[in-house]
């Protein structure tokens, strides 16, 4: 049951948040660099690669804890990604997912906030 593998991902994605010692993150200021980007997200989403841009939303919506408001696509290092706008109770966002699999390279504070 697919459930289970989605609130184990979840639990998993709580962990691993709360590990961030560097002051950044959902619900913090700053920025979050994954290096490597991490594919939890979209695993605990059970999304397959690559994403789409409503995908993209829904895993950066996931990653900052709020609500994706809009995405565009940009080429950084040669690699598509999809910058997406996320609106958190702490400030707006910008999430970085990787088109090729999903994967969140950077969250940080949006231009602004």
């Amino acid at each position: 049951m697919r459930v289970p593998t989605i609130l184990i991902g979840l639990l998993a994605m709580s962990l691993v948040l709360l590990g961030c010692r560097n002051n950044s993150g959902p619900g913090r200021s700053g920025s979050t660099v994954y290096n490597p980007p991490t594919t939890e997200f979209v695993d605990a989403l059970g999304m397959a690669a690559p994403v789409t841009r409503d995908q993209a939303m829904t895993i950066a919506a996931e990653a900052a804890g709020g609500t994706a408001v809009s995405a565009g696509q940009e080429t950084e290092g040669g690699e598509l990604l999809f910058e997406v706008q996320v609106e958190t109770s702490s400030g707006n966002k910008e999430v970085e997912v990787r088109a090729s699999d999903g994967a969140v390279v950077e969250i940080e504070a949006a231009d602004g906030d």
